[in-house]
């Protein structure tokens, strides 16, 4: 699975502070800020990001119809009052299992970006910090991984375990979504680990651990976080291109994919049925990519003036 790329130099002031003009000292988070509200697209991406969040959680108490209930009326039927959205093929409420979408879309992207962030986390750190042989298996594990298809991972996952849940997918993604996390990380901690603040721990005597936790880790998480905001449309748009060959999450649990992959047999006589999911989709890719690079461009210290 492609993700962004790596890009960014490291930043030692997680714990520094920047002075304004006015004479005021601001952190860095609090920079990137008064940064990051400049920039219209990211705020619009941030807002439509929490809506979604908001959307999902709400899916899980309340929807207009059940997303599972069949011939609510009459077949194809278009937007109307009652149905904002219209009715698919089998009559179910497209609003409905709309919203049911978004929870399966956010349990998927953010379940594997955490997952696949703690795995590139911790082997980047590895290989970044002690170098060596351990540098050396962790990019042999990172070149292997690189040539395996992320499709063909999946196959093997479902065949084995002869399962399609949630579970499963965000553990199949995962498994090829860390190889970003993992090199950024360790290009940041190969940067921070020569840095004369980790000599002054070292000196004093803290251990490999406190460094890579309290001194290494808070520094390199600007560009983590932004790294992490480009895995998860990108593990959303896998989890529809699973749902569309049917390998995502099984019925009657609803998922954009298979919306689409639904309505695209019924595109002459009902476009509506796969417009909605395919919109809500592309929607929601284009707000995680335009918060993230607002998050690039105000936590990259090289766009500082």
């Amino acid at each position: 699975m492609a993700t962004a790329p790596s890009t960014f130099e490291p930043d030692t002031s997680f714990v520094a502070s920047d002075t304004y003009e006015t004479g005021e000292q601001v952190s860095m988070w609090q920079d990137a800020w008064r940064r990051l509200r400049r920039n219209r697209l990211a705020i619009v991406g941030m807002v439509i990001v929490i809506v979604l969040i908001l959307v999902a959680i709400l899916s899980s108490f309340w929807t207009p119809y059940p997303v599972w209930i069949q011939s609510l009326g009459p077949t194809y039927q278009g937007p109307t009052a009652k149905h904002l959205f219209g009715l698919d093929d089998s009559g179910r409420d497209i609003l409905s299992r709309l919203m049911g979408g978004a929870q399966v879309s956010m349990i998927v992207g953010v379940g594997t970006a955490t997952l696949s962030s703690i795995i590139g986390i911790i082997l980047g750190l590895l290989a970044g910090f002690y170098r060596g042989w351990v540098d050396a298996v962790v990019s042999l594990l990172i070149n292997i991984f690189y040539g395996l298809p992320d499709l063909l991972i999946v196959l093997l996952i479902v065949a084995v375990t002869q399962q399609r849940g949630l579970q499963n997918i965000i553990l199949a993604i995962s498994l090829t979504a860390w190889l970003g996390m993992a090199r950024l990380v360790r290009g940041q901690t190969l940067s921070l680990r020569e840095r004369e603040f980790v000599e002054a721990a070292r000196s004093i005597g803290t251990k490999d651990v406190g460094l890579l936790v309290r001194h290494i880790l808070p520094n390199a998480l600007g560009p983590i976080i932004v790294q992490a905001t480009y895995l998860v449309p990108a593990a959303i748009i896998f989890e529809a291109f699973l749902s569309v060959f049917g390998l995502g999450v099984p019925p009657p649990a609803p998922s954009w994919g298979s919306m689409a992959a639904d309505g695209y047999k019924a595109l002459q006589i009902a476009p509506h049925i796969a417009l909605v999911p395919a919109i809500a989709l592309s929607l929601t890719v284009l707000s995680f990519n335009w918060f993230g690079d607002g998050l690039r461009d105000a936590i990259d210290p090289r766009m500082r003036k």
